[in-house]
């Protein structure tokens, strides 16, 4: 019976792919920033190609990050969706900044009549192939999306908890924007399953010789 178990397992793990789970890459930084204008926004550096650094943002080729949008949920309870047209490319590096003025309520950028509790980015990359830095084959999925919430230190530290601590800190709150590469699930491998198979039945033979 113990054999029996023994070679059940045996056929279950060996007849499957070995999972590979999906893993995140340093592309970029989501900053809330002040004392520019407009006077209080965010602004997204371009950690790729020339701005890349090893070991947190290692892809060598710059990627252009779009943004689909940036929805800011404002103490008590609202939002403000900021559109990705309102981001702009804004150096050869490929930063970008919230750059349409006026108030982020009426359609421009600008948040500094707001506390913001937090703030979700969302977005696409490209390229996603033949990226340098990455080992060669590294497929990056186009899609991301990030939330910046409030950094404690930027309001004091740990030991000064205050009301601030709810809100971002213009020119202190920032995020990392990480590129995901595919996870995959386990997949049957035929040739091992019948590997297996074979064995099984060598065994089985086997016992029942010696019956």
């Amino acid at each position: 019976m113990h054999l029996r178990k023994v070679l059940l397992s045996l056929l279950v793990v060996g007849g499957f792919a070995s999972t590979a789970f999906a893993t995140s890459i340093g592309v970029g930084q989501l900053k809330f920033v002040g004392n520019g204008t407009p006077v209080t926004t965010f602004d997204i550096v371009n950690r790729t190609g020339t701005q890349a650094s090893l070991p947190d943002f290692p892809i060598t080729t710059q990627l252009t990050i779009t943004v689909t949008d940036l929805v800011a949920n404002i103490q008590g309870g609202s939002t403000i969706t900021i559109p990705g047209s309102d981001f702009t490319v804004v150096d050869a590096q490929g930063d970008l900044s919230c750059t349409v003025a006026g108030d982020a309520a009426s359609g421009g950028c600008d948040l500094s009549s707001y506390s913001v509790v937090s703030a979700t980015l969302t977005g696409t990359l490209s390229p996603t192939t033949g990226l340098g830095g990455l080992p060669p084959g590294t497929i990056i999925l186009s899609g991301f999306s990030t939330t910046i919430t409030p950094d404690p230190a930027c309001a004091g530290g740990p030991s000064s908890v205050t009301i601030s601590d709810a809100t971002l800190s213009p020119g202190c709150d920032a995020t990392t924007i990480f590129a995901t590469t595919p996870g995959t699930t386990a997949v049957p491998e035929p040739g091992t399953v019948t590997l297996l198979e074979i064995g099984l039945l060598g065994v089985a033979a086997f016992r029942s010789f010696r019956s």
